[in-house]
């Protein structure tokens, strides 16, 4: 090898590490110009009434809509307050996942325990006397599944995701949250998603009864506020009175089921309308005269308050 060449090589040596050190330097020069936020905003919560229904709207996308203890906290206020004629809830989320967890920043510049799947979390929902429609799309992990679970009947799109990798992280989780996943998922699914960070997907959680309809993102909302609609149309004391039910039977509540169903019987009450309006419908066909409804209400004991 000539000295010509051992001088190039080692000429091209130093070029090279010049070269990268001019690199790194203008990389760090950068990052000191680019304006940073050592506490990101907390996801923010839109809230919104129309026809009865209340719409609560995580709009936090480009964070993945985390869930920190200011948005979990604004969410239980509006529900545990709802606003003058509200008879629905319907929770939504701006794009594109619906909830990626619980605030992992937030929780490492606080005590994490009082925030990640921390038993009192959702306590409102949990005992909310009003029905909740919920509209899911792209990931739905951690505290955002057990906020999807809270939900009465719910809408995804067809790349919703659903996950709880809690034995990944390293968490145990809470007693009311493996709850609710059991009681949606069964024992089965759930093990996986705990245990393995098995991620269900939309087709196999609508075949499980999770998702109750699936359709595109262009409709997603639209249909979760139209469903949320249709059920504040009908007589309140019976959405409220059957989600009320439910709760006690999954074991979230211990409403008075008796008294909840007994209501439903009052005289005049939207069940005597309906079966007034059936034998009224019932005599025009038949050309008999319709007979009254007090004899039996008043055979039952009800009586108005």
């Amino acid at each position: 090898m000539t000295s010509t060449t051992r001088l190039g090589r080692s000429w091209g040596r130093v070029v090279a590490r010049v070269g990268d050190t001019s690199r790194r330097g203008a990389r760090r020069w950068r990052d000191r110009r680019r304006p940073t936020l050592a506490v990101p905003p907390p996801t923010p919560v839109e809230v919104s009434v129309a026809d009865g229904v209340v719409e609560i709207r995580l709009a936090g996308g480009d964070r993945r809509n985390v869930l920190g203890r200011e948005t979990v906290a604004r969410i239980e206020e509006v529900v545990a307050n709802p606003p003058a004629g509200a008879r629905a809830i319907a929770i939504t989320a701006e794009p594109p996942d619906f909830s990626a967890g619980y605030d992992l920043l937030e929780a490492s510049r606080t005590d994490p325990s009082s925030l990640i799947a921390h038993e009192g979390n959702f306590a409102a929902l949990r005992s909310s006397r009003l029905p909740v429609v919920v509209a899911l799309s792209g990931n739905v992990i951690g505290g955002g599944l057990e906020l999807a679970l809270l939900g009465d009947y719910r809408v995804a799109t067809p790349d919703t995701r659903f996950a709880i990798p809690a034995s990944r992280m390293g968490l145990v989780y809470s007693e009311a949250g493996v709850r609710l996943v059991v009681d949606a998922f069964g024992a089965s699914v759930a093990r996986s998603m705990f245990l393995a960070a098995a991620t269900v997907s939309c087709e196999t959680a609508l075949s499980l009864g999770v998702v109750s309809l699936v359709v595109g993102r262009d409709q997603l909302r639209g249909q979760a506020l139209a469903m949320a609609r249709e059920i504040a149309s009908w007589p309140d004391v019976a959405t409220s009175g059957n989600r009320r039910v439910l709760d006690v039977v999954t074991g979230r509540a211990t409403w008075d089921a008796a008294a909840l169903r007994a209501a439903s019987f009052a005289p005049r009450g939207a069940l005597a309308a309906t079966i007034q309006r059936f034998a009224e419908r019932r005599a025009r066909r038949t050309g008999a005269a319709p007979e009254a409804l007090a004899e039996p209400y008043a055979a039952s004991g009800v009586r108005d308050a």
